[in-house]
């Protein structure tokens, strides 16, 4: 299987960053801050170690080892474990080394916050004053450790003093720089969405969006991490997508999402995920949605199911009937794949990422190499022309590849390459990989991804059509046709084309029966305008 290592979904369970190692054990009762204690740290003897420590005689050299590895350390911290080489090195570059005395105060209770904190070495001691200027609680936390995180996302006041115990260092991350980075680089915020992403989940910690009370991780990738919360007033579970910081700090980003994010939360279709609300907290947008309870398509790919064919068909005619019902919106995906494919436990397809994931999978690091979903784009899309659905169903008859053949058509090490094969190859012949493909299949594959769009099917709709016709017609029933003629005055096209959409709507949804064509009435305005002879006929649909 020649199969590369696509980008996370947004509902991969398991995949992220490592679980922090607690920062220190309260009493029960003590309150816990909010933003300034150490969201991961050294706490006991089992501490990462980088290095292999050898055995020295001298110690001095001893010493100096002990501080070499102490420092690097802090980047096996969970929040920059799994970030990319690339953005490492961007925010090491805005980090400022600071030595500390034992007792220096390196943040107060109260203050503003403007500036996070890295301890390389050292211990720090972290206390909460009450109501009455009481302490109410206290605790030790050891390098590597971060502190005071949350004023790189929120700039709210300090909610604990900070001291240094011992001779210490830290490097400290200021926000007017941090912030500076990101809007030259947005992918760099990434940092930031490990660092909210762990603060959310730890014990006693933020642990609220919003109205929402966060119980869980559900799934992270490149896009997004996905929470399952709890709305409080109603009582059931939701499902909490965080974008990443990378797509708030990208101004594109930003406008496409205000255009058409009201546009996406107003799609109601079996097939597409219900968007329920919205929320913007910690320095980025989060959305809530339906909970949903299956796998998605991509890990049912990477498994290697076998599907029969009648059920490889009705999940591409669910995808082409969600696609469908978003296009005739004005709303083009963009992003149709396997991970964006979620299958419920009863087998029905949810389409995932309407107008968010693309601007972030669409992309290649430092080194061009490939790292979101070039794989699945539409030559069109490659080259920058204007989309319309057609785009879309390229996409599809890619999935659907890749859903019959179990692995991609067109493979390369660099996103150049990938674009190349796709914008000049033909797809492969699926059959070369499974010989017992269904012909309508094939022939959905090969129409949908011809490189003119002109050539495609003419909408989703019809994509579906021709799918499930032949699904029909391979169980041996019989088949009845029906035509229909309307006579009509001119003054009654509206609500006629009304009639004929909605008819044709309820008429799809019934198992074994198809419409074909598009029922639209030719608009014949200008021909209204002209006197019509006596005994004239009125036109006809």
């Amino acid at each position: 299987m020649n199969t590369p290592a696509h980008d996370l979904g947004p509902f991969h369970p398991g995949a992220g960053t490592k679980a922090a190692k607690p920062a220190g054990k309260a009493a029960d009762g003590d309150p816990e801050p909010d933003d300034n204690l150490a969201l991961s740290g050294n706490h006991d003897s089992g501490k990462t170690q980088v290095l292999k420590r050898p055995q020295f005689n001298h110690t001095v050299k001893a010493v100096l080892w002990a501080a070499e590895e102490s420092a690097q350390n802090w980047l096996e911290l969970p929040a920059f474990a799994g970030l990319p080489a690339d953005v490492l090195t961007r925010v090491t570059g805005v980090l400022a080394p600071q030595e500390l005395a034992a007792g220096d105060v390196l943040m107060r209770q109260d203050e503003t916050g403007d500036a996070l904190y890295i301890l390389e070495r050292g211990t720090l001691r972290v206390t909460i004053a009450d109501a009455r200027g009481d302490i109410a609680m206290e605790r030790s936390v050891e390098a590597p450790a971060i502190v005071g995180e949350m004023a790189l996302v929120t700039g709210e006041r300090r909610s604990a003093t900070v001291t240094a115990a011992v001779p210490s260092r830290v490097l400290r991350m200021e926000r007017p720089e941090f912030e500076r980075l990101c809007r030259e680089h947005p992918h760099t915020a990434v940092f930031l969405t490990c660092l909210v992403g762990e603060r959310l989940l730890k014990n006693k910690g933020i642990r609220r969006v919003g109205k929402y009370q966060v119980v869980g991780r559900l799934g992270s990738g490149g896009v997004a991490t996905v929470f399952e919360a709890i709305h409080p007033g109603l009582g059931h579970a939701v499902a909490l997508k965080m974008l990443s910081h990378a797509l708030v700090f990208d101004p594109s980003f930003a406008e496409h999402f205000g255009r058409e994010g009201r546009l996406v939360a107003q799609l109601n279709h079996d097939n597409i995920v219900r968007v329920l609300d919205t929320e913007e907290a910690y320095g980025t947008r989060f959305i809530v949605m339906e909970k949903l309870s299956g796998d998605l398509l991509d890990h049912m790919i990477k498994r290697g199911d076998k599907l029969p064919w009648s059920q490889v068909r009705r999940i591409l005619i669910e995808i082409a009937e969600a696609l469908a019902y978003s296009h005739a919106r004005g709303l083009v995906h963009r992003d149709i794949k396997p991970a964006n494919v979620f299958m419920t436990e009863d087998k029905r397809v949810k389409l995932l990422d309407f107008g968010i994931a693309v601007e972030a999978d669409m992309a290649m690091d430092d080194e061009g190499k490939v790292v979101g979903t070039p794989y699945y784009m539409s030559p069109e899309q490659i080259l920058g022309h204007q989309l319309d659905g057609r785009s879309d169903l390229y996409s599809l008859g890619v999935l659907a590849y890749e859903l019959c053949a179990h692995e991609l058509p067109f493979v390369a090490d660099t996103v150049q390459g990938v674009f190349a094969k796709q914008l000049t190859l033909n797809l492969p012949d699926p059959r070369d990989r499974d010989p017992d493909i269904p012909d309508d299949i094939v022939a959905f594959i090969r129409k949908c991804t011809a490189k003119d769009k002109a050539e495609r099917y003419g909408s989703a709709a019809e994509a579906a059509d021709s799918l499930r016709l032949a699904g029909d017609l391979s169980s041996g029933d019989s088949v009845e046709l029906s035509a229909l003629s309307i006579t009509y005055l001119p003054s009654r096209r509206v609500q006629v084309q009304q009639i004929l959409r909605e008819a044709t709507d309820k008429l799809r949804k019934l198992r074994g029966v198809h419409v074909f064509g598009s029922h639209e009435v030719e608009d014949r305005s200008a021909e209204e305008t002209r006197p019509q002879a006596p005994g004239a006929k009125e036109p006809q649909a």
